[in-house]
Parts: C-alpha cells; structure tokens; sequence
C-alpha cells in the first residue's frame, strides 16, 4: 500500500530488493470512486517504486510455469524486535503450508458454523497465519482494522462470532470494559491467546464473563506461528496455565540454558527448544544470529520454560528479562502473575532496575482497573504476602498506560529505560 510505503522504506535499506511494487484500495474500486471521499486524496508516487496497475496494464497474460519449490522462501517476516534489533525470519512455502494444516487439524475450524474475528495485526506471524487458516478452512471471518473494546464486543454479539484469537491486553481490556456485562456474549465458542504471557487470573476473570473458555498457545515468527497448543476438542484436557502441548511434526524440548546440549529432566527448568518442518530457514542476511539460533537442528527460542509429567510445556520468561536480586535468579512474570491477581490491577509489568552499587532491584508498573486504585504500600503487601522477600518489587510506579508493541504486547524493555 502506498500509505505504508513510508515506513517499510528504512527496511528495505537491509534487503536486497530490487523492486517493491506499490498500490492503493482505490485502484480496485473504479466504479464506486465517485461516491467515496478518500479517492479524492492526491495519488502518492515514489521514485524508487513501481505502480501495479502500470505493471498489470503492461504485463502478458498468459501465465508463466511456476517454478517454484517447497524450500523457497515465500515471506520474510520480521520479528517483533522487543528485546533487541528486529530480524527477517525466512519462511518457506513449506513452512508456511505445513503450518497452516498442522492448525487447521488442531482447531478444527468448522466451515458453515464458525465465524472468525480478526483484531490482529496481519504483519505480525499471529495474524498473518491466522488468516491464512480461516481461508484454509472455508469459515467466515470478520475484520477490523485495530482492537477496541466497545467495537469488538459490538461485533461478536452481532456477527455471532464463535473464534476470537487475541492476546493479554487485549482480554484485560475487554473484562474491564462497564459492556462486558450487558453484551451477548453466548455465540463465542473459544478464544486464543498468544504472543505474550496469559496470567492465570485474567483467564479465570476473562471464563467467568465471557462464559466460553480462553486456551494458550505458543509459538515464534521463527517457528511460523504455533508450535504448542492446548487441547481443545475436549477441555477437560486444557490445563490453565500451560501453552500446552507440541503440534503434531513438532519437536519440543527443554534444554540447558547454559551448553543447550543437555535434555532437561522432567519439572526442570531450562530454555525452550523446537524442532521441525516449521522451523525456518534462517534470518535474512544474517548467518551469524542464524548460527547462534539455530544449533544442532534445535531452534533456540530464549524463553525460558519447563514440561510437567504429562508432556504439558510451561513458559516462565524471555531469558533476556531475568532479574538477579541479592544472587537470585527472578523472572518478571512470577511478579506479574501476582499482580494479576489483584482486584485493582488491569495491567502489570516487573523490570530490574539498577542500584548505585550496580546491583539489581525489582521495579513493578502498574495500570488500574476503571474506578480502582491502591496505594504501592498495599500492593507491595500484597506482594508480600504471595511472593519469597526477594521477588517482591522494591518499587510501584503507576501508569494510565503502559507502552506496547503494534499488537498490544507489554513492552518492558521501553518501561526499563523510561
């Protein structure tokens, strides 16, 4: 699209593209241009950019042999880069179709009775793979450009919507919204969650409003998309708190976070590793974090996770964000969790902060519910009574909102240097 083209311009200095191809939604609606306001806005041209409809006006018509192979690459797709500079995943077009049908088995979306909404990105792997598998299946999907409460929950109760995957903030937004109550809620069949940590108290909130349930799963744009995913055809089987278990043609491990050769042993705690047809080929112009990813066949994801007796994973942190209070290792999410689990608390994220002797202490950002408040004496007794003394923040500062990524995840690494 041409209004993005601005932006994608600083990408493309790291790629070797030779042409990019630009267009508009006005080219494909000749015969409604006269009654639409937008179209009346001057047509952008850029000098290293070639229009479509000049390309298509110009082209054969006659279709060439595809020469494609499975191992191509269809897509790069650019990690979020929360926690560093961000980097072209490459994916194949085997990647991707394995992807798409390992879910489609899983979901088992259904074609006449499921209606999907889409409130994802689709430049992020959520999005993108998601409306992929909604194609796939033949279901109905409704989408809106961005996540707002009062419009999402308008457009469940009305398009009768049965599959709603989102991400945390995005379901902590929605129970906290005064509609949530009165809104019809009934045709939801389940809803998904990925992308970030899903506390064990918003889905317990998010189940009792909704009154359809909310299932983790987890995956990476250098996975293309999901590689855990919890049972749904019977939710008996769905553990809360768990991102599940591998997909079929799915490796999942956990493995030293040190030497990464050693298996974890069961309920030990170690970096998740994944394997597979899903893994992709590598990071565009860049062997050496390719090198430093990829070892031995196993991607190595930096999250730090562990598996339970029943093959069930478990994600504890981004090893990135480890905190070391007093000689002890402290993952933001143990603090997270708790803060969850206050009635006041919408939104919560725990950084390591520096000490002037260069030690770390543990540094909470918290945003209220509607109408709620406490003081950071009592959320910090809160803490207390919940949490070992180290893992208690030293610290509460609190946000009318906290900064996040394009899809809604909480960014600490911004919160950390603010």
């Amino acid at each position: 699209m041409r209004d993005l083209y601005q932006g994608f311009h600083e990408t493309r200095k790291n790629l070797d593209v030779e042409k990019v191809i630009t267009t508009s939604v006005t080219d494909f609606l000749p015969s409604i241009k006269k009654r639409l306001a937008f179209v009346k806005v001057k047509k952008r041209k850029f000098d290293d950019t070639i229009d479509f409809v000049e390309v298509l006006n110009a082209g054969d018509s006659a279709l060439p042999e595809s020469t494609s192979v499975s191992n191509d690459i269809a897509a790069l797709q650019y990690t979020g880069g929360t926690t560093g500079k961000s980097k072209g995943a490459m994916l194949t077009h085997k990647n991707i179709i394995t992807e798409v049908e390992m879910v489609c088995k899983w979901v088992k979306l259904r074609e006449k009775n499921d209606t999907a909404l889409l409130v994802l990105p689709l430049f992020h792997i959520f999005g993108f793979i998601g409306q992929m598998i909604m194609m796939r299946s033949g279901c109905k999907v409704v989408l809106l450009p961005s996540f707002e409460e009062k419009q999402v929950l308008k457009t469940i109760e009305k398009s009768k919507i049965t599959i709603f995957p989102g991400v945390t903030t995005m379901f902590t937004k929605l129970i906290d919204h005064p509609n949530m109550k009165k809104s019809e809620l009934s045709s939801l069949r389940i809803s998904f969650a990925a992308a970030m940590a899903l506390p064990e108290a918003v889905v317990k909130q998010f189940v009792e409003k909704s009154k359809s349930p909310l299932v983790e799963l987890y995956g990476l744009s250098e996975t293309t998309g999901a590689v855990t995913f919890n049972p749904i055809h019977d939710m008996n089987l769905a553990k809360v708190g768990s991102i599940g278990v591998p997909l079929p043609m799915c490796d999942v491990a956990i493995v030293n976070s040190e030497n990464h050769e050693e298996f974890c042993a069961v309920n030990e705690i170690g970096e998740i590793a994944v394997k597979g047809p899903i893994v992709m080929k590598g990071y565009w112009n860049n062997k050496e974090e390719t090198s430093n990813m990829i070892k031995n066949g196993w991607l190595l994801t930096g999250d730090i996770g562990k598996m339970d007796e029943e093959g069930y994973f478990y994600i504890i942190d981004r090893k990135k964000d480890m905190i070391k209070v007093a000689g002890f290792n402290v993952y933001p999410r143990d603090v997270e969790d708790v803060l969850y689990e206050n009635e006041n608390v919408l939104e919560a994220a725990a950084v390591g902060m520096k000490n002037k002797d260069l030690s770390e202490y543990i540094k909470a950002f918290v945003v209220f519910k509607k109408g709620k408040t406490a003081s950071e004496e009592e959320l910090i007794e809160f803490c207390r009574t919940k949490l070992t003394g180290y893992k208690v923040p030293k610290e509460i500062e609190f946000r009318k909102e906290l900064p996040k990524s394009l899809i809604g995840k909480i960014l600490r690494k911004s919160l950390k240097n603010s």
